[in-house]
């Protein structure tokens, strides 16, 4: 039964809303959207039924979630957006979901610990720098991701600061903003014709960017040790190894995951071992370059331009030498961002959600080795990527 009665206090009226539930064959318990606010579960009359599963979103910053509302919701599930709530409440309503999405929170092995119910927990983005897959993978959990949603927009922002460099765009927009008009030509300005691009990585991105410059006239060279040879083939690649591709190429852009064996993939080592005159393109990871290196090979010549998305330290502090220096082109780690990619990324992270959470197998995963170690994986075709994930592992192991 619902009744409405007004009462009125400091001499505003309020209308207060009363609901008696009668237990009937369509009372059911279910997350509403109360639970956005409260933490609450509530009962009304209603036909449908019971939530078959539970979501939380801990945290976000996204103007609206009703993308992933609907595609949950429709369903069978619930979603409960703890965007407004403080962390330890959002982790206190996360502990008996089945499935918990985030964006920035530390999930250390203490936190997911307490996700006794949880099947997967899944990252906004491609990278899970922030995860610990290890307790992941032993508290049987997928550790989910969005690995394919902003490849076309990272390719198009490597070809946009590989172009910046090549041409010196914002260098000679800096000049003219202080009225200058360079007739003798000082800047040195270079042609894509008959030059080698190097592509460190050539996964999903990396075969984007190829795509793309594959009309500019480039000599196109890969290091991937376990990228498919046919694959490259396919793309007109050439795959070499990263010492020969450091030595031969005229623009190097890295597309390699952050791992333990990336970290600082290019260092003093590396730099010194690039052709001078080089120019060096990360939309990747920030601790795939050392930055100390960077400047280092700057001054002393061997790269003449760089073009950097992301850093080591985010975000790059105010008074970092790269903010302003004349020979790199920055940006703030955006080259993931269009308006397109905001909205399949939440998408997808919604559809990966609801994939697990009815029993089916991921579309990908982070913590690969489960796929070894959990039964439920048993008949699973994985994608390229997982595939790849796995030739490293078993490569890792061999070194063992």
């Amino acid at each position: 039964m619902i009744k409405t009665n007004i009462c009125e206090a400091n001499g505003i009226k309020k209308s207060i809303l009363h609901v008696s539930i009668l237990p009937n064959a369509n009372s059911r318990l279910f997350y509403s959207s109360v639970g956005s606010e409260t933490g609450l579960y509530s009962r009304r009359t209603t036909n449908k039924p019971l939530a078959d599963f539970k979501v939380v979103l801990i945290e976000h910053g996204y103007e609206t979630t009703e993308y992933e509302r609907k595609i949950i919701e429709d369903a069978g599930g619930a979603l409960i957006d703890c965007e407004h709530r403080s962390t330890d409440d959002a982790l206190k309503e996360a502990e008996d979901a089945d499935g918990i999405i985030f964006r920035r929170i530390e999930m250390n092995r203490s936190t997911i610990e307490r996700f006794k119910k949880a099947r997967i927990i899944l990252r906004y983005g491609i990278g899970t720098d922030n995860v610990n897959l290890d307790a992941c993978t032993d508290m049987d959990i997928i550790a989910g991701h969005v690995p394919g949603y902003c490849i076309d927009d990272v390719s198009t922002h490597a070809v946009a600061l590989l172009t910046a460099c090549v041409r010196n765009i914002v260098g000679n927009q800096h000049a003219m903003n202080h009225g200058a008009w360079d007739l003798q030509r000082t800047n040195r300005l270079f042609r894509t014709e008959g030059r080698t691009l190097g592509i460190i990585g050539l996964g999903g991105i990396g075969q984007s960017l190829s795509k793309k410059l594959s009309g500019w006239g480039f000599r196109l060279v890969a290091a991937d040790p376990f990228v498919e040879p046919e694959l490259a083939d396919k793309l007109q690649v050439k795959l070499m190894s990263l010492d020969e591709l450091l030595a031969v190429s005229d623009y190097i852009s890295l597309h390699a995951p952050l791992l333990p064996e990336t970290h600082h993939l290019l260092d003093h080592d590396a730099f010194s071992r690039m052709k001078p005159g080089v120019m060096v393109i990360n939309t990747a990871r920030g601790p795939l370059i050392c930055q100390e290196a960077l400047l280092h090979a700057i001054e002393c010549g061997i790269v003449s331009r760089a073009g950097i998305d992301v850093f080591e330290d985010e975000p790059l502090p105010g008074d970092s030498p790269m903010r302003n220096h004349p020979q790199i082109v920055v940006s703030d780690h955006t080259a993931w961002y269009s308006e397109e990619s905001q909205v399949i990324l939440q998408k997808l992270a919604a559809e990966e959600i609801v994939r697990v959470c009815r029993g089916e197998l991921p579309f990908s995963l982070a913590n690969v080795d489960l796929v070894r170690k959990s039964k439920r994986f048993k008949d699973w075709e994985p994608p390229d990527m997982i595939r790849w994930q796995l030739k490293r592992l078993d490569a890792l192991q061999l070194k063992v």
